[in-house]
């Protein structure tokens, strides 16, 4: 690798932020402790920010850098909300005493205006608010892992193999659009 990409790791370094580091196939987030043209020293974090270790990289090894892309920028933002991004879960009210099916979860959500997420029979995953249920399918105001409109979707309730309620990633994007809505408002 040449003088871009020492450019950029030097950057990150400088300012602090994250970078991600591609090495063949493996795929590391930190932070530059230090670098030569032979060795990246990287405090490695995982995808929540949390600390893993120190590692050494051999600059010939790698093959791309990131930086302050999308990607990198929501770690970041997960890191430095902790307390929204793995707080406690919240849970709909009577779901420990309660018999629950998926169209009633997907009521609850829509008469609370939960974000979920929606796991599918297909194997797509649709971060979104439920804006309309029938008996046979549900319209989806659909939302990116970082907190983007994107459309609406149209699933039938049979094509719902899970629902997961306010986990990470769901807290993430709704912080995310709250401080969207604050800023817009101000």
């Amino acid at each position: 690798m040449g003088a871009l990409l020492i450019d950029m790791l030097q950057r990150a370094q400088r300012s602090r932020r994250i970078v991600s580091v591609q090495t063949g196939g493996t795929l590391f987030l930190g932070y530059v402790l230090s670098i030569n043209p032979e060795l990246l020293v990287l405090r490695t974090i995982t995808r929540q920010g949390l600390l893993t270790g120190v590692r050494t990289l051999g600059l010939e090894t790698v093959s791309e850098v990131h930086f302050d892309d999308r990607y990198v920028r929501l770690i970041e933002f997960k890191e430095n909300n902790p307390e929204v991004a793995y707080g406690q879960a919240a849970a709909p009210d009577g779901l420990d005493t309660t018999y629950h099916t998926v169209p009633a979860l997907l009521q609850h959500a829509l008469d609370s205006h939960q974000l979920l997420l929606l796991e599918t029979q297909n194997d797509h995953d649709y971060y979104g608010y439920v804006v309309r249920l029938t008996e046979e399918e549900l319209l989806l105001e659909v939302y990116t892992q970082y907190g983007e409109p994107d459309g609406h979707t149209v699933l039938g309730l049979d094509d719902v193999r899970s629902v997961i309620w306010s986990d990470e990633d769901t807290r993430t994007i709704e912080l995310l659009l709250r401080q969207r809505d604050q800023a817009a408002g101000s």
